[in-house]
C-alpha cells in the first residue's frame, strides 16, 4: 500500500528561462481592538493546523455551506450582484497619516491576517487534508481578501478561514473576482457573538517605490511570519497586462493572499507569486540562482475590483 502524502501546496509552476514562477498557495486601522490581540506568544503551527482542519470537517455535514468547487461556478453565474457594504480606504487629506513602528504594525495588522485554505482528499486514503493559504479581513462584518488562484481548485469539499486566536469561519461565498488581477474577495460566515472581527484599511492609492513595508505571512505552513522591505516597483504582467508590484520582503509558498502593509498600518499589496531567477540552464535544469523576484497586486487594483475610485 502506498503511503498518504500530503498534497503540495497548490502552485503554478512555469519556466521563464532562465526563471521560475511559482505562485504561492498553502496562507490600516483595526476593529474591535478587545479581541485584537496579535499572536506576541509562541505560535503553535501544528495546533493552528489542527484546528482548522478539525473545524473544517466539521462542516463537511452542514448542507448550508457550499461546496469548495461549487464558490467560482457560483460566482460566474451569477446574474444579480450581491449585497454587501464596500470597506472604505484610509480618507485622503492635506496632513498624512503618521507612520508607526514596524512592531505596532504587526500588532494591527496580525489580528486581521487570516489563515485560508481548503480541505481535500489526497486519492491514496479516506482522510481528509487541509491545504493552507493567506487572507485579510478588510471588513469587520467578515469581509477578507485573498487570491483568485487560492479559490481555483478542483478538489477542495470545503473553504475556511482562521484567526490567530484560533477561530475558524466557513467561506459562504465570492463577492467580486478576477482572475487577471488575480484577486477574490469573500464573505465569510461569523456568528453576531463574534462580530465585529479585527479588520484592516485600504490604502486610497499605490504606495510608490521605495516605501517600507511589511509582510505578514505563512511560509511553508510558518504562520504569521513577519518580514520587512521596500516596495521595488511596479509593472504590467507580461501575460495579462494586469498591474503587478515587486516588493523586496521575503514570502514563500503557503502565502498567497497574505497581506503586504504599509506603515501606516494600511493594506497596500497582496501576496501572489515568486519567480526564480537563474543565471543559466543545463540540460533543461535552471542553474545558478542569483535572485527572486517577489510579485504582489497593489492596492490600486483592489480599489477598482471594489469600484472605489482612486483618492
Amino acid at each position: 500500500m502506498r503511503a498518504c502524502t500530503r498534497q503540495p501546496s497548490p502552485s503554478s509552476r512555469c519556466f521563464w528561462a532562465p526563471r521560475l514562477a511559482i505562485f504561492l498557495l498553502g496562507p490600516g486601522l483595526i476593529a474591535a481592538q478587545d479581541r485584537a490581540a496579535a499572536p506576541l506568544s509562541p505560535i503553535d503551527d501544528a495546533k493552528l493546523r489542527h484546528q482548522f482542519q478539525a473545524a473544517a470537517e466539521a462542516w463537511i455535514s452542514d448542507s448550508s455551506i457550499p461546496r469548495g468547487t461549487s464558490l467560482l461556478e457560483s460566482w460566474k453565474t451569477r446574474k444579480d450582484s450581491p449585497t454587501w457594504s464596500r470597506p472604505s480606504p484610509t480618507p485622503t487629506g492635506d496632513k498624512p497619516a503618521p507612520q508607526l513602528a514596524p512592531q505596532d504594525v504587526y500588532r494591527r495588522a496580525a489580528p486581521a491576517t487570516l489563515i485560508l485554505g481548503h480541505l481535500y482528499k489526497c486519492g491514496k486514503c479516506a482522510k481528509w487534508h487541509p491545504s493552507l493559504a493567506g487572507g485579510v479581513v478588510i471588513d469587520p462584518s467578515g469581509i477578507a481578501v485573498t487570491n483568485y488562484h487560492v479559490l481555483k481548485t478542483a478538489r477542495a469539499e470545503i473553504f475556511g478561514a482562521m484567526r490567530p486566536d484560533g477561530e475558524v469561519f466557513p467561506v459562504m461565498e465570492i463577492l467580486a473576482a478576477s482572475e487577471p488581477d488575480d484577486l477574490a474577495v469573500i464573505r465569510l460566515r461569523v456568528p453576531e457573538r463574534q462580530k465585529p472581527l479585527p479588520s484592516i484599511r485600504l490604502a486610497p492609492v499605490n504606495d510608490p517605490p521605495g516605501t517600507d513595508i511589511l509582510v505578514i505571512s505563512h511560509p511553508d505552513g510558518r504562520f504569521f511570519t513577519c518580514s520587512d522591505g521596500m516596495i521595488a516597483r511596479h509593472f504590467l504582467a507580461p501575460d495579462t497586462k494586469s498591474a503587478r508590484t515587486h516588493i523586496t520582503a521575503d514570502y514563500a509558498r503557503g502565502s498567497s493572499g497574505c497581506g503586504v502593509f504599509n506603515l501606516r498600518g494600511e493594506l497596500t499589496a497582496l501576496v501572489s507569486s515568486t519567480q526564480s531567477i537563474y543565471y543559466s540552464e543545463e540540460k533543461g535544469v535552471p542553474q545558478n540562482l542569483q535572485m527572486v523576484v517577489k510579485s504582489t497586486i497593489p492596492v490600486g487594483s483592489l480599489l477598482k475590483l471594489l469600484e472605489i475610485p482612486p483618492r
